[in-house]
């Protein structure tokens, strides 16, 4: 409840409201003033009256850049919940599928984009004929681009942030498997031996933390590897005639991976979940709530 000492709700609007929620998730006025294409005066002023309206300093100078008061925590998730419901009220509900025309962009690694593309292109030209994709890797650091609606959503195995802005779903998960060649090594040494063996590796980005190597870092091990790569899809050709295992995402096998040999991860792994995030902008979307369904029903 938003009720507050002194509070005159007469001298706050949704547009100021709106504006808390950017300052809060930027903790920078300049770059609220970005995203909602506003000039900073503006951003300013009306932060002035949002003071007054609540009675409180809301942010205040934390060296460069401006961190919230004990009420501005109070009041964030509620402010980002009452916008949303406002916004939800202006959104009409009838969603003529056949009709859009919404270019939908998607940022995915190779193995996601193998997984799920394929079908979703599928079904928007049988449902959605006049939609379209973008697709794109995902960078390191995802929310600024999901904040500036360079995309509308990613699909990563990277822990979602906890940010008021950012939504996230669980889309799925996976466990490790180690592929081959088995032409020149066999499952039962791959088993046996694994640490010795050469390694092949993936890294997107500049991200270093392959999660295959957070596991055997926690067991006091680490692998020999030979190879890295910046994808999925260019292992199976430089493998193949080699002795290099790669481990790798379970569902490859069916995929990028047909006809090589295969045995499970030697090790015991926790489930490797991979997510769907969003940000609030497109939360409410009709068009993008269908879009976020087919990839459930997908996968």
């Amino acid at each position: 409840m938003l009720y507050m000492p002194n509070f005159n709700i007469s001298k706050v609007d949704v547009k100021l409201l709106s504006i808390f929620s950017a300052v809060y998730e930027h903790n920078s006025i300049s770059l609220a003033a970005e995203r909602l294409n506003l000039s900073q005066p503006y951003v300013s002023h009306a932060l002035e009256r949002l003071r007054l309206a609540f009675n409180d300093p809301l942010f205040v100078r934390a060296g460069r850049s401006i961190a919230p008061t004990e009420r501005a925590h109070f009041l964030a998730p509620e402010i980002s919940t009452l916008v949303e419901k406002l916004i939800e009220l202006s959104v009409p509900n009838h969603l003529e599928i056949s009709e859009m025309n919404t270019c939908f962009s998607i940022s995915a690694n190779d193995f996601e984009r193998q997984l799920i593309i394929p079908n979703l292109l599928k079904t928007l030209l049988r449902d959605a004929p006049k939609a379209s994709l973008n697709l794109s890797n995902t960078k390191d650091q995802y929310v600024e681009s999901l904040r500036q609606r360079e995309y509308d959503l990613v699909i990563t195995p990277l822990k979602p942030p906890s940010h008021l802005d950012i939504y996230s779903k669980a889309l799925f998960t996976d466990q490790p498997r180690c592929l081959f060649d088995s032409s020149q090594i066999s499952a039962e040494e791959v088993t046996e031996n694994y640490i010795n063996l050469d390694h092949a590796a993936v890294q997107f980005g500049s991200n270093k933390a392959r999660i295959v190597d957070q596991i055997l870092k926690l067991k006091g091990v680490s692998r020999n590897i030979k190879l890295v790569t910046p994808s999925f899809e260019a292992l199976p050709s430089l493998i193949r005639d080699t002795r290099i295992i790669a481990t790798v995402p379970s569902r490859l096998q069916d995929s990028l991976f047909t006809g090589f040999g295969s045995t499970a991860f030697p090790f015991d792994c926790p489930d490797m979940t991979f997510n769907m995030v969003w940000h609030k902008a497109t939360h409410l979307s009709p068009t993008h709530q269908w879009l976020r369904s087919v990839i459930e029903e997908l996968v």
